[in-house]
């Protein structure tokens, strides 16, 4: 959401490959230490979905739900109605893929937590961060969460796209090709809103 993010954070490819490669339930710790983990192989582990699946799946759905709360401050903080109009649609589709994510997890016998609660990571806001948007109203909300979600639909987009060389199975695929394509849209909409 700062200009400062680049320079704090690893890279967000290198941050998805990370992430991913761990083995479930997830991160080691709110941030990553000088060596790198072990990649824990992606043969299937968990019904059929590979470590991998799982990493990306926990990592969209913390992405997604908070996402989704920032999107659902715009009705009663916006100064903009396209934007308020806009958040409200983009609400409701985070609900739905949130919903499909959510049962990839649950059809795997996996539970529904999240292992990146806490964590600073790009495509999502810090706790800082998320403070400032709860205060704020008007023009300056506005700003601010145009911000966070530039930051978010970009890592979202990186995310599907390091899911397509990936070893990940058919449906994790196809989540990730649909959630990369949305992302796409969505970054265009609220551009030009």
């Amino acid at each position: 959401m700062r200009d400062v993010t680049a320079s704090r954070r690893p890279s967000a490819l290198g941050a998805v490959l990370l992430v991913c490669a761990l083995a479930v339930p997830g991160c080691a710790g709110s941030s990553p230490g000088p060596s790198r983990p072990t990649p824990a192989p992606a043969a299937a582990s968990h019904g059929g979905l590979t470590t991998t699946d799982i990493g990306w799946t926990q990592l969209l759905i913390a992405m997604d739900d908070q996402a989704r709360y920032l999107l659902r401050l715009a009705p009663r903080r916006s100064g903009s109605r396209g934007l308020k109009d806009w958040a409200s649609g983009t609400a409701d589709h985070h609900r739905a893929e949130l919903v499909a994510l959510r049962a990839l997890l649950s059809d795997a016998g996996l539970p529904d937590d999240n292992p990146h609660k806490g964590h600073d990571m790009p495509g999502m806001v810090n706790a800082e961060e998320l403070r400032a948007l709860e205060a704020a109203r008007g023009p300056r909300f506005d700003r601010l969460l145009r911000s966070a979600l530039v930051e978010h639909f970009t890592q979202a987009g990186k995310l599907a796209a390091a899911v397509r060389t990936a070893d990940t199975g058919a449906r994790v695929k196809r989540a990730a090709a649909a959630n990369g394509s949305y992302a796409r849209d969505a970054l265009r909409r609220l551009r030009s809103l």
